[in-house]
């Protein structure tokens, strides 16, 4: 069998790119019977999987996005002679004789719509029907996500597949003072801090998590620490610390490498992640992992994935996001009942596992003639 996987977007930063990394490398671990074929979208990325000796590397130079996947990404497919051609992220070609799959990672254009760009909501409400209705399967993250799929863009239940992500095994109870001390001093950290983790979006609901902060600051001493780089519609955010005059107790870091993260949620007092909606939300389990107790919210996908090792909030309310991490913050009894729940959370995921179900759903595919695809067999 071979499989191509497409991978013009190796080279972003972001949820996304965490999933394919690991999915990718756990693959190439656990199968070395199967062809593979990386389709990528810059000369730099040539090299990055050459120590597998059944994986050949190709580049499509072209900066047109929909060309690349459906005019392009077909072309290869035919001259490869490609069996099955694997998109991790959100899209796949229309008109090709590969079997099609494509990983859904959220809903939340469809969710959440105010909180996108007008473009990328018209293009998921033209496109992304179109790539459930051709795909021969769809893989989502969560069993509320398949509901997702089903309730707003009418995907067939028989193409979905639930198989979960997961987190990088960096993440873990760091017992290690003169690293913990090394990046508190690299980073400047206070004493006692709040931790978010993330890109700067309105999906976050970085607004609340300042007025939720506004109040908590003033009943105990701890600032709020900001990792993660900006996206889109952060300005309105960004000047709501300067109106409520937390230039002082915010620090932005930007985007933190991933060898430093785990640190910095050892460090923290508490994560907080009350995002819109997620379709998984892999921070809360590397909070969890780190010992780290969480507040995150009670829609999307969060209530799955967290396991019931988190507090949950109305993420539209900031006073009920303040309310669970001052809770945090003052009953020892809580925090460490929330640290011992999800450190025993997280051992149900794994890369490994993920990429067993996918190498599994890939050969299920290959070996059937009757998968559907826009209705007909394929």
């Amino acid at each position: 069998m071979k499989i191509g996987v497409m991978l013009r977007h190796l080279n972003e930063i972001g949820g996304i790119n965490v999933y394919t990394k690991n999915v990718i490398e756990n693959l190439l671990e656990i199968d070395r019977k199967n062809d593979y074929v990386f389709l990528y979208n810059s000369d730099s990325l040539i090299g990055t999987y050459s120590k597998y000796e059944n994986v050949k590397e190709l580049v499509i130079e072209k900066k047109n996005k929909f060309l690349w996947d459906q005019f392009y990404i077909p072309r290869i497919i035919r001259t490869e002679k490609i069996d099955i051609i694997f998109n991790p992220k959100l899209s796949i070609p229309l008109f090709t004789s590969a079997k099609k799959v494509l990983t859904m990672h959220g809903l939340e254009q469809f969710a959440c719509p105010s909180a996108f760009k007008l473009y990328d909501n018209i293009y998921a409400h033209i496109m992304m029907p179109l790539f459930c209705r051709s795909a021969h399967s769809i893989i989502v993250m969560t069993n509320i996500g398949k509901k997702d799929l089903i309730k707003y863009l009418k995907a067939k239940s028989e193409k979905i597949e639930v198989i979960h992500e997961s987190y990088h095994k960096r993440f873990e109870v760091k017992k290690n003072p003169e690293k913990l001390l090394e990046i508190k001093q690299k980073y400047n950290l206070p004493e006692k801090f709040i931790l978010f983790v993330g890109g700067l979006a309105p999906l976050k609901n970085f607004k609340n998590i300042i007025r939720a902060f506004n109040i908590v600051r003033k009943k105990t001493s701890v600032k709020l620490i900001i990792a993660g780089f900006k996206r889109f519609k952060y300005a309105k955010d960004l000047e709501l610390i300067d109106r409520l005059q937390l230039q002082n107790d915010i620090i932005i870091l930007g985007f933190v490498p991933d060898d430093d993260l785990p640190y910095l949620y050892n460090l923290a007092q508490c994560f907080v992640f009350p995002s819109l909606y997620e379709g998984f939300g892999i921070p809360v389990l590397e909070a969890q992992a780190c010992g780290c107790p969480v507040v995150s919210t009670k829609t999307g996908a969060t209530p799955e994935v967290s396991g019931g090792a988190a507090i949950l909030v109305n993420p539209y309310s900031h006073r009920e996001i303040a309310q669970a991490i001052y809770d945090i913050l003052t009953e020892e009894d809580l925090k460490e009942n929330l640290v011992k729940a999800g450190i025993e959370n997280v051992k149900k995921y794994t890369w490994l596992k993920t990429s067993e179900k996918t190498l599994q759903l890939f050969e299920k595919i290959s070996q059937s003639s009757n998968f559907v695809n826009n209705g007909t067999p394929s």
